[in-house]
């Protein structure tokens, strides 16, 4: 999880930088688009939406986080290498890159219909009329989507990993009654990293104080209190924080 949140954060950032790129192009007086979203979020919800599992038809969905990160890296390249081609040149490589990176990601589901419709949807409004300017565009875009794609073939998402529990005791994690026989992911450990943050052990956060100390109780208490699914202490927010980061980890 510490890996996720560090994973989640760069991709807000990149989404960032995403935005202030389409945002200066739309300052430019040169830069007329028909599509008057902001195409980043326009894929970051179709990402969202085709990833649910009732879109999908009960097959089970690519982990979210990973998707998404390699259909924003997708995004990243095309808009960064047509950011002075004009704002709809690049709507519609962006549109592109990410097109062909969910389709890499729905393989296993084979979810294409989805995929094409969320295209076909943005096209219309995006209106690159001049065909050799639309044939670069989506030439750039199917590019930056194969170059990401082709780095991320054999990052270990699809290993098997046999995630054993460890023994009864105070402090060691056990399953949660009524939950998966095994945690989500378990493989993320061994995931290849992105944006060369190499060893990522560096970013762990400070361990729990050790079972035996008095301090361990009060901490004990507090997850019991907050964590029950009725809960009468936990606030709303909190409750909603934690679907936030259940549906942003690498699951």
């Amino acid at each position: 999880m510490r890996f996720t949140a560090i994973s989640f954060y760069r991709s807000k950032l990149t989404i960032a930088k995403m935005k202030l790129f389409l945002l200066a192009l739309a300052a430019a007086p040169a830069a007329q688009a028909a599509y008057s979203g902001d195409i980043v979020q326009y894929w970051v919800d179709q990402t969202t939406i085709l990833i649910n599992n009732t879109i999908v038809g009960g097959l089970q969905s690519p982990p979210n986080a990973w998707a998404a990160a390699v259909v924003q890296a997708s995004v990243y390249l095309a808009a960064t290498r047509t950011n002075s081609s004009g704002l709809a040149p690049q709507q519609l490589a962006v549109s592109h890159a990410a097109h062909n990176a969910l389709a890499w990601v729905f393989h296993g589901t084979r979810n294409y219909a989805g995929v094409d419709a969320a295209l076909k949807a943005v096209l219309a409004p995006i209106g690159v009329n001049d065909t050799a300017v639309a044939e670069q565009a989506r030439r750039v875009g199917r590019r930056a989507a194969l170059e990401v794609v082709t780095a991320r073939t054999g990052d270990r998402i699809d290993d098997f990993v046999d995630y054993v529990y460890g023994p009864v005791r105070p402090g060691v994690y056990q399953l949660t009654p009524g939950a998966a026989p095994a945690p989500d992911t378990p493989q993320a450990v061994y995931l290849k990293t992105w944006a060369g943050l190499g060893n990522i052990t560096r970013f762990r956060a400070p361990p729990p104080p050790n079972v035996t100390d008095r301090s361990y109780e009060a901490y004990l208490d507090y997850v019991k209190a907050q964590g029950s699914l009725n809960s009468t202490v936990r606030k709303a927010f909190d409750t909603d924080t934690a679907y936030f980061w259940r549906e942003s980890s690498i699951a």
